[in-house]
């Protein structure tokens, strides 16, 4: 089977074909570290590693890049905040960084190359393209990209010209001596207190776009790249301008195949600061299970919005329960037995792998990939019951337990739920808030093991005073929400219902 993808150049699908089978060059856009990244990043970070891991199942040698800007404004402007050095604040997040990959589930890149570690190679590309009459330098010692020397500008946005002058920085103080508003900045001249290297032009440092031009043409090892990824907030002016300087520079395709992945809502609203709904990753990962919020991101396509909602979460929760329940009890009814992977041999499971990989051949589309693996699941619940009962012999529940590993593997949910679901809806959280005044306790806010810890001390309290009606209800109120509680030898714990 030819995977076919989507291309955001074209807006078409197309056979994907790389340029040097069964090589694959794949770039992806990285974080600029300067902070905590929130689940809209973690959404793509994750599905582009669903995308790598389906190349190589499919028999590719993939070379997987992704960049890690650590220089930029942002950087520079936390360093000073904390009183401490734009180094230190890039290395603190690039490791945070590349451990929350890891928990989310994600194969570790080939590499991941540092903007810093490249400057040199930026500077000659920014030389090059001056030279060819693309890019000119200001008073400042700044370096700008000229738009108008490139024809071909806004073939990807496919924006409107005035759209594309939308996107322009106009508080930005460097940009008075250009030519052009479209013009973007390749190097930016050094500011008093800022880090800077030394350069033709004078001390300065990169601008954000020249960065991924010239890490990826490097460490690919060629000037046109196979597959370069990246959010769909970026395709305008990010990519845009990284296939301007490029393809200028090189005189050759920069990119064959562009992917780009669907934005996050929350509750059906756009994310962003200023609606006040940020959700950040580690906040997240506090009540939701890692599997489940990566099969969450998968639940739909990767170029389509995913809405963040305690109902999607619950379902993609409840989905992977029983997913892991199945393996669990299969691997303990099949513990005396060798399993056999010879599953490709049973109609039953060939219609349903078939399902599988026309799924993920059809542009990644993990929604039909997710039902195939659900129908596995109860194909491998109702043999082993069949089984139990001497309907069926025991290498038929074998052979469905191996394909849903083979499927879990290749989707990155091979791991055990590592925790109870300990998120609450913002329904019973306003409910228990509220309760929490009604009974005299401070508001605890929207933690919800913060409100459990104070509802479970003063159910302690009560149970030991001999107010049984407070205690009793307090229970009751919890049962109302969803919430049971178990009363140990020493303690009580909490779990939804």
């Amino acid at each position: 089977m030819t995977i076919r993808l989507y291309n955001t150049m074209t807006r078409q699908k197309e056979d994907f074909v790389p340029q040097k089978p069964p090589f694959v060059s794949f770039y992806s856009c990285g974080p600029t570290v300067y902070g905590e990244f929130h689940v809209g990043n973690a959404r793509t970070f994750v599905n582009v590693d669903v995308v790598r891991r389906w190349l190589i199942h499919r028999g590719y040698n993939v070379r997987y890049v992704q960049n890690i800007t650590d220089i930029d404004d942002k950087i520079i402007a936390r360093a000073h905040r904390e009183g401490t050095t734009s180094e230190s604040i890039a290395e603190k997040y690039t490791r945070y960084f590349l451990e929350r990959l890891q928990i989310l589930g994600n194969l570790p890149a080939d590499e991941h190359p540092l903007a810093t570690k490249h400057i040199g190679g930026m500077i000659a590309m920014i030389r090059k393209l001056e030279h060819k009459g693309n890019a000119y330098a200001t008073p400042d010692g700044s370096v700008w990209f000229n738009v108008a020397s490139f024809p071909e500008y806004g073939k990807l946005s496919q924006r409107p010209l005035d759209q594309m002058r939308q996107g322009e920085r106009v508080d930005d103080e460097l940009a008075a001596a250009k030519k052009s508003p479209l013009d973007f900045c390749l190097w930016k001249a050094a500011k008093p207190g800022e880090p800077s290297w030394t350069s033709p032009w004078g001390e300065g440092r990169p601008g954000w776009h020249i960065e991924c031009s010239c890490m990826a043409i490097k460490t690919l090892r060629s000037d046109t790249i196979d597959i370069h990824s990246g959010g769909s907030d970026l395709i305008f002016p990010h990519h845009e301008n990284e296939v301007a300087q490029s393809e200028a520079a090189t005189g050759n395709p920069f990119v064959r195949f562009w992917m780009h992945f669907g934005m996050l809502d929350i509750d059906g609203e756009k994310m962003a600061k200023s609606e006040g709904n940020m959700k950040y990753l580690d906040d997240v990962l506090k009540v939701i299970d890692p599997i489940v919020l990566r099969y969450f991101f998968m639940s739909a396509r990767y170029r389509d919005k995913l809405d963040y909602t305690d109902d999607n979460l619950h379902k993609c929760r409840s989905a992977v329960e029983r997913m892991v329940t199945a393996s669990r009890e299969l691997d303990h009814f099949m513990s005396h037995e060798t399993l056999d992977r010879r599953w490709q041999m049973d109609d039953e499971l060939d219609e349903l792998w078939e399902e599988f990989c026309d799924g993920m051949d059809d542009d990644f589309n993990t929604p039909r990939a997710l039902g195939a693996l659900a129908q596995t699941v109860t194909q491998v619940n109702s043999r082993r019951v069949a089984v139990a009962n001497g309907e069926r012999d025991a290498i038929d529940v074998s052979r469905a337990g191996a394909l849903l590993s083979e499927m879990r593997g290749i989707l990155g949910l091979g791991r055990e739920l590592e925790r109870a679901d300990r998120s609450l809806s913002d329904a019973a959280t306003s409910r228990l808030r509220a309760f929490l005044a009604e009974i005299g306790l401070p508001d605890a806010g929207s933690d919800p093991e913060a409100i459990m810890a104070a509802l479970i001390e003063r159910r302690a309290t009560s149970r030991k005073s001999r107010d049984f009606a407070t205690a009793d209800r307090i229970r009751s109120v919890l049962v109302e929400v969803g919430i049971m509680l178990e009363d140990k030898a020493n303690s009580t714990t909490w779990k939804k219902a």
